[in-house]
């Protein structure tokens, strides 16, 4: 009953921190300095989701106690749980700053991954940009590699499209495939 505790606990806080993170995140229209962040939606579908099988855990629990506690359940729901858990705790930690989001200042662009992983770049280096299902990869100084992929369902995710273009940066949008 701790485990169940800790993660009510742990879910409450994490939805307490969206809701502020929320009422501090400002929409902008310029194209020179903005920050490209998972949208808040995606918190709360998570919470939703952790809550969902927090709530039938805990039915499967009181409904039949001495089947739920069983090996062969505890075998199936504790990696499942955790597995679950996990997921939607990122999920729900995804919109707070500095988990995930790419900076534009003026020429510097700035990725921030996991709150430690930085890398810089200048928008003078973007060789091309190439758009795939659900966003677009961004390919610096020529390289076949891409630098970084920039999540079409993002903040200001039009605000980049809009600056690539206005820098003159080529946006390739493959054709689609005909369908037999």
């Amino acid at each position: 009953m701790k485990y169940i505790g800790g993660i009510i606990t742990a879910y409450i806080v994490l939805l307490v921190l969206d809701i502020i993170q929320s009422r501090n995140h400002k929409r902008t229209q310029s194209i020179k300095k903005f920050t490209i962040r998972t949208i808040t939606d995606v918190s709360f579908i998570c919470a939703i989701g952790a809550l969902f099988v927090l709530v039938v855990f805990i039915w499967g629990f009181w409904s039949e106690p001495e089947n739920f506690c069983s090996k062969r359940y505890l075998m199936i729901i504790i990696p499942f749980s955790i597995i679950w858990f996990g997921v939607t705790f990122f999920g729900m930690i995804a919109p707070l700053k500095g988990v995930w989001e790419i900076k534009v200042e003026e020429d510097n662009i700035t990725v921030i991954k996991m709150f430690i992983f930085r890398r810089h770049w200048k928008i003078s280096d973007i060789s091309y940009c190439k758009m795939k299902r659900g966003g677009m990869n961004v390919y610096v100084n020529g390289r076949k590699k891409k630098a970084f992929f920039v999540d079409g369902m993002t903040d200001h995710f039009d605000n980049f499209i809009k600056r690539m273009e206005k820098e003159g940066k080529e946006i390739i949008i493959p054709e689609p495939k005909e369908k037999n």
